[in-house]
């Protein structure tokens, strides 16, 4: 594991934010808190992605079959068989897991480029989300009611709002670290190298379907778990919400605002861009029908026109220049003061 990884999370900075974002509860009303949560779990949903379409470059559109797997099959098994859904969640993610493997080998093994690719994970989602509306053991188009929130942990509960929104945070820098771990692990150079160029990659002696497979298997995995937390949420299980691929095309949205291939670049798109969008709802939503996703697309289209490779790549940019600037100014200072300093001491 490479310094800066251990740099990073020892970061006082990084830890003064995560203060700051577990004290949030306690200042927020409710309809906030609702608002940041949700933030969080598309946070921790783009991390999680980021793995895959960011560093390993694989413009997978299957990501909301995960978070169905996570969040429908997890609740179906506490519902129809009365599974601990502690349990029903860790079984999801291994079949979520497994999921992604099969989506990597078919990529792997028919040599899909991007646009393909994207094409055949966007069909998985589609036959997933007409799977889930036609299940009866996943509730069908009417889906499942979770057991009020009564606080056991023990049973997967944590206590409303409150609770849940602790617990997405804490999903949310897991994948984050994730993220963090991954970039400078061996797969992470290895996914690099796959995304800029795989033939060249597989060249060089990169395995290429070990490491599309286990990225796949890493990011599915991380989202099948945050599915089931945001079902828990939800107390209500819509297959119409949790299958639905345009759940993958908002995932993605966040992820490419951010700052694809960076371990913060996706969390800081979601961050920025849901609040945006719910304070648009709630302000327009009921003044002209569409006006709110109308402005929010001018939103997106503004940010993406200013800052096109993503919002943190642009700041990171934006600072290195300033400081840049700075030192230049500090260095010609010195050397103009010297000069004057030469030239009193001459005319003595």
């Amino acid at each position: 594991m490479r310094r800066e990884f251990y740099d990073t999370l020892l970061s006082p900075g990084l830890w003064l934010i995560c203060a700051l974002l577990a004290a949030l509860p306690l200042f927020l009303s409710g309809y906030h808190l609702q608002i940041v949560t949700l933030a969080l779990t598309y946070a921790a949903l783009a991390s999680a992605w980021n793995i895959v379409g960011g560093m390993g470059g694989m413009l997978s559109l299957a990501h909301s079959l995960f978070v169905g797997i996570g969040g429908m099959f997890a609740s179906a098994l506490l519902i129809r068989c009365g599974i601990n859904m502690w349990v029903g969640s860790l079984g999801a993610a291994i079949l979520a897991a497994g999921a992604g493997c099969l989506v990597a080998w078919i990529g792997w093994r028919f040599r899909l480029g991007h646009l393909l690719f994207a094409l055949i994970t966007l069909a998985f989602a589609e036959m997933a989300s007409i799977v889930a509306m036609n299940c009866e053991f996943l509730g069908g188009a009417s889906g499942l009611f979770l057991p009020p929130d009564k606080g056991r942990f023990i049973a997967f509960e944590f206590g409303g709002m409150h609770g849940t929104y602790w617990v997405m945070l804490l999903l949310a820098a897991g994948c984050i670290v994730s993220n963090l771990a991954v970039l400078n692990l061996p797969l992470g150079y290895r996914l690099r190298a796959v995304r800029d160029n795989a033939d060249a990659a597989q060249a060089i002696g990169v395995p290429l379907l070990r490491t599309q497979v286990v990225a796949m298997a890493v990011s599915a995995f991380l989202t099948s778990i945050v599915g089931s937390v945001y079902a828990r949420y939800l107390s209500f299980v819509d297959p119409q919400l949790l299958v639905s691929p345009t759940l993958t095309v908002e995932i993605v949205l966040f992820a490419t605002v951010g700052g694809l291939g960076r371990p913060f670049g996706p969390a800081l798109g979601a961050l920025i861009l849901l609040p945006v969008g719910e304070v648009l709802r709630g302000q327009f939503g009921g003044a002209l029908p569409g006006l709110h996703y109308f402005i929010y697309g001018l939103v997106v289209i503004v940010v993406v026109r200013f800052a096109p490779r993503g919002v943190l790549p642009t700041i990171n940019g934006g600072w290195s220049k300033f400081r840049a600037r700075r030192a230049d100014r500090i260095v010609h200072a010195g050397t103009n003061t010297g000069v004057s300093v030469t030239s009193g001491a001459g005319q003595n």
